[in-house]
């Protein structure tokens, strides 16, 4: 893995210098002041086949940095829900299959979390 140096124009702090990780796909323009620096990732998610709505993809995971935040400067994972579904029993029977496999991603997620804050964001 490897990281960059780029700038960042803020209001409260000039431009700001910062390390950016190969992981990172935000775009870092509406970033006005330095504690809203933030490296984002790519999301990965739980497809689910759902009688109402077809595949929907769901809990979506990603990585997120805010290096300068005053409350936690650690890279975290980021896991969000969303909306209600209905499902048949063989629709949640699939669900839950979806669900073990998304498992597997989550644990993969959390071993690269734990090298990426081991190293300080910037991998090996």
């Amino acid at each position: 893995m490897s990281t960059r140096i780029i700038t960042i124009p803020t209001a409260d702090h000039g431009d700001v210098q910062v390390t950016e990780p190969d992981w990172c796909t935000a775009d870092h323009t509406g970033e006005a002041y330095r504690e809203d620096i933030e490296h984002t990732g790519a999301e990965t998610h739980l497809v689910v086949f759902t009688p109402c709505h077809g595949p929907i993809r769901t809990l979506p995971i990603g990585f997120l940095w805010r290096p300068f935040s005053p409350t936690n400067n650690q890279i975290m994972a980021t896991l969000h829900t969303d909306d209600w579904h209905e499902f048949d029993p063989s629709a949640l029977v699939r669900a839950a299959d979806a669900l073990i496999e998304h498992a597997a991603t989550l644990r993969v997620y959390a071993r690269q979390l734990n090298e990426l804050q081991a190293h300080g964001g910037e991998g090996q």
